[in-house]
């Protein structure tokens, strides 16, 4: 069972009067002035701030669907094309009209709002030097960043009653010095305490590792590179003692994960109170439903590609981040353990998982003279694209377990608390801050081999570009973070599955600036290359 607090703001003012009575007394009203007193009331009035967090798991399709990690191929029914939103994603083929864009352009500009908002309520009210003040500064400068990172050229707005309704776009460097600013002004105002009390809130800690991972992407933003200052940022929050490293890896993705000491910057998903991780509504077989007793059927669409699970070394734990082989039936007993994440604890034949429905039953005829009937639910790594149509069968491609999957789910959501940020980035970015400052810094090898050390690998002796590369594309898989590293890195024009190499195309480091965004204000001119 999990331990959560939910805070419930009900604001209600009644009213009685009788026919013969006009002037009611009034024994107790609510107000402001009156209201935001108490650190409960601030704290739950504040709460409204991060609720549009609650659709950051959905940014996968941006973040991650978009690099050598993740693919959604076209499978045999027809299925995931979606008037060739997925193929046109993979390929980099961004249109301004795709709703994606404008999906994850309002979440973040309507946390901004929100931020913007309480700031002036609560300014007005206990003064802008409270402390509630500085979280939901540095609140609204992680939002902030998120924009950033994904559209680059954004306006800046600060205010909520007298906001400009067309305000003027800002570029990428004048938005990374806004976003320093405003965490190098709040981090001081912000509590130090990780408990209850802050748990999914933005503490100093958090404050920090939102400034070293801007710091880290500097360039990418058009600013002087910052690795010293992202690798003093990151050492801000490891000499604070608060958090460490899980003995096992998995810990930090199980469903009662709330008592990581590695998560960082968490949102506290809820199956019931607080919905929006259905990761594996959009990844897992169809036939998996049987395997976890699931409510509904799995929509099996996206999956791993083939070259970004073959780069994972075979006595790599991590592995176990991924779904593939035989499955079965949930009498063979599917689990989760800390050190090594999915496996069938009762592998039988009587309980392998049969099952025709997708991939023979909606296939072409010639597509089933290419492959022999198979009921067997066995995935492959391997997407072979082989069919009449060239498109994949749903069992191809390793599916997602990297998230513990609860048994007997009454319905498409989990309970797993999602981490944003994890102790393990901030070693990482330590490591590349180091590095690119020093390619022969000690200390930079050390924090690397103490991930790897996690995971059952070898040290290394010299650590390269490359090594932190897949360091930090393997620790951090599954957790939208792979597109800004595989910019970071320059690899982000590179060949993949499903795409060719794009190398003059690097204005699609940014995504397009919504077509809505642009008929609602005159201001915003799209992206350079759209």
């Amino acid at each position: 069972m999990k331990n959560r607090i939910y805070i419930l703001l009900l604001l209600s003012v009644f009213t009685y009067q009788s026919c013969s009575d006009l002037e009611a007394e009034v024994f107790s009203e609510i107000t402001p002035e009156t209201f935001y007193q108490s650190d409960v009331q601030l704290a739950a009035a504040a709460s409204s701030a991060y609720t549009p967090l609650y659709g950051y798991w959905g940014s996968f399709e941006e973040q991650d669907a978009t690099t050598d990690q993740t693919t959604c191929p076209i499978r045999v029914n027809g299925g995931w094309n979606d008037g060739g939103l997925w193929p046109r994603l993979m390929r980099h083929e961004f249109i301004e009209t795709d709703g994606l864009w404008n999906g994850e352009w309002n979440r973040y500009f309507g946390g901004v709002a929100s931020c913007n908002r309480l700031i002036e309520i609560f300014s007005a009210n206990i003064g802008d030097d409270a402390p509630i003040i500085s979280e939901l500064r540095a609140l609204r400068a992680f939002y902030y960043f998120k924009l950033l990172d994904l559209f680059g050229n954004i306006p800046i707005e600060t205010r909520f009653a007298e906001a400009d309704p067309a305000p003027l776009q800002s570029s990428p460097a004048e938005v990374f010095a806004f976003i320093e600013t405003e965490l190098l002004e709040s981090i001081p105002g912000l509590t130090e305490e990780k408990n209850i009390a802050t748990y999914g809130k933005v503490n100093k800690w958090v404050a920090y590792t939102v400034l070293a991972d801007l710091y880290i992407n500097a360039e990418r933003f058009g600013a002087e590179a910052h690795y010293s200052e992202a690798a003093n940022a990151a050492n801000e929050i490891i000499n604070s003692g608060k958090y460490s490293l899980e003995p096992g890896y998995f810990k930090n993705f199980r469903v009662d994960n709330e008592n990581s000491n590695e998560n960082i910057f968490i949102i506290a998903y809820d199956k019931n109170k607080a919905q929006g991780l259905n990761i594996y509504s959009s990844s897992l077989h169809q036939s998996a439903r049987p395997t976890f007793n699931l409510v509904g059927q799995p929509w099996g669409g996206f999956s791993i590609q083939e070259d970004f699970y073959k780069a994972f070394e075979e006595n790599d734990k991590r592995r176990g981040m991924f779904i593939v082989g035989q499955q079965y039936t949930s009498a063979a007993g599917p689990t989760w353990t800390d050190t090594d994440g999915f496996a069938y604890a009762n592998p039988k034949a009587e309980f392998e998982l049969i099952d025709c429905t997708e991939d023979f039953n909606r296939a072409l005829p010639e597509e089933l003279a290419e492959k022999p009937i198979d009921c067997n639910i066995f995935i492959t790594p391997e997407i072979s694209l082989t069919t009449a149509r060239g498109i994949a069968y749903y069992k191809e491609g390793a599916r997602y377990g990297k998230y513990e999957i609860e048994m007997n789910s009454g319905n498409r959501n989990y309970s797993n608390d999602f981490a944003i940020y994890r102790f393990a980035h901030v070693l990482l970015m330590r490591a590349e801050g180091l590095w690119r400052s020093d390619v022969g810094n000690a200390e930079a090898l050390n924090l690397v081999n103490q991930i790897r050390g996690r995971v059952g690998l070898d040290p290394l002796s010299v650590l390269t570009e490359d090594d932190l590369y897949w360091e930090l594309k393997k620790e951090l898989a599954m957790e939208n973070h792979a597109r800004p590293i595989t910019i970071r890195f320059g690899h982000w024009e590179d060949s993949w599955f499903l795409k060719e190499a794009n190398p003059g195309e690097t204005h699609k480091r940014f995504y397009p600036i919504p077509q809505l965004q642009l008929q609602s204000n005159v201001n915003l001119k799209q992206n350079p290359g759209y």
